[in-house]
């Protein structure tokens, strides 16, 4: 029974929630104190496999940003690998 609620779309949808999670927490912290644009960027970095728009932002962030891209997506694979199951 476990098997069958964690599968791939489960997977696929825990991560797109965080990743829009990310992006609306990220523009409430451009207001508020805080890493209001870190955030985005890691919500950009989660959904770019998913959502052809973010995929061309992630890649004009890493030409034009590349510290700030490399930082991104460090943060997006530590993500990343909670949601995918250890063998």
């Amino acid at each position: 029974m476990k098997r069958l609620l964690w599968n791939k779309h489960s997977k696929r949808l825990l991560k797109l929630a965080a990743g829009w999670f990310c992006i609306g927490i990220g523009f409430i912290l451009l207001i508020t104190p805080g890493q209001g644009i870190l955030t985005i960027l890691l919500g950009i970095y989660l959904l770019a496999d998913d959502v052809p728009f973010f995929g061309k932002i992630k890649a004009w962030i890493h030409q034009k940003f590349p510290k700030a891209a490399e930082y991104a997506h460090r943060k997006s694979e530590q993500l990343k690998a909670k949601f995918h199951r250890k063998k």
